[in-house]
């Protein structure tokens, strides 16, 4: 998978699945903007993952179309251009209907789909002028198929995986736009969103038996999937929402 000198921006890689996107196309030899909410998480971030000329920081916050572009304009401000975009931030949370109010819903849509647009939106021109742009968003199998008690989260995940399709076919064949859809993976959002006394567990062996392959799935799983789809090697793959899941969505549950 050939991303060597890539530019990179990575939403959300201070922490999980982004954090472990970063690390993976740093270690590919990309360059690689990391974006979090505040600078002080971004600078622990690039401190935690040594650092280096091929690390930049590039706060905002996604949930809004200014911080969006803040992020944007950081990353192309040191990069000089972008050939990659992962839309990683994104919120989690179980709430039956009942307790759901407003407030909850805005800020599940705001963070993951509007800042999966917006980011995407202020990309644009600098993927289109790479030749070979790609854009890459985290999903969820809570996009392929509905579970009681997320209905937020199912209807912010669907929005993406019928986003990533439709941008798909506006873009090409300049950009190409693909996700990747987890099943339970061990991060820490994960480990506070199945907890029920709002601290995170200690771990989510519980939810091994959801999954047809009996584990969880790891943050550097997902990563090198979504390295893959990034890449030239998946140069015809558009429009595709990638399971990755331990075979949850084939039927096994």
């Amino acid at each position: 998978m050939n991303i060597d000198g890539k530019a990179v921006l990575i939403t959300g890689g201070s922490r999980g699945i982004g954090r472990a996107a970063a690390q993976a196309f740093l270690e590919a030899g990309a360059r690689v903007a990391i974006n979090g909410r505040t600078q002080d998480s971004v600078a622990r971030a690039i401190e935690a993952m040594g650092g280096g000329s091929r690390l930049v920081a590039a706060p905002g916050d996604v949930a809004t179309a200014a911080g969006c572009e803040a992020a944007v304009a950081a990353a192309l401000a040191a990069h000089g251009g972008l050939d990659v975009l992962v839309n990683s931030a994104g919120v989690f949370e179980r709430r039956p209907i009942a307790e759901s109010d407003e407030a909850f819903w805005d800020s599940m849509m705001d963070i993951n789909v509007k800042g999966t647009y917006f980011c995407s939106r202020a990309a644009l021109p600098a993927l289109e002028e790479s030749g070979a742009g790609s854009i890459v968003n985290l999903a969820s199998i809570a996009g392929l198929e509905g579970y009681a008690g997320v209905t937020a989260y199912c209807a912010s995940k669907g929005a993406i995986v019928n986003l990533t399709r439709a941008m798909a076919i506006e873009l090409a064949p300049a950009v190409r736009v693909n996700c990747v859809c987890p099943g339970v993976i061990d991060t820490d959002m994960a480990r506070l969103g199945f907890s029920e006394d709002g601290t995170p567990r200690a771990d989510l062996d519980d939810q091994a038996e959801f999954h047809p392959m009996k584990r969880v799935g790891t943050a550097e799983e997902v990563a090198k999937a979504i390295l893959y789809l990034a890449s030239p090697d998946a140069g015809f793959i558009t429009g595709a929402a990638l399971p990755i899941d331990g075979g949850v969505t084939a039927g096994g549950h």
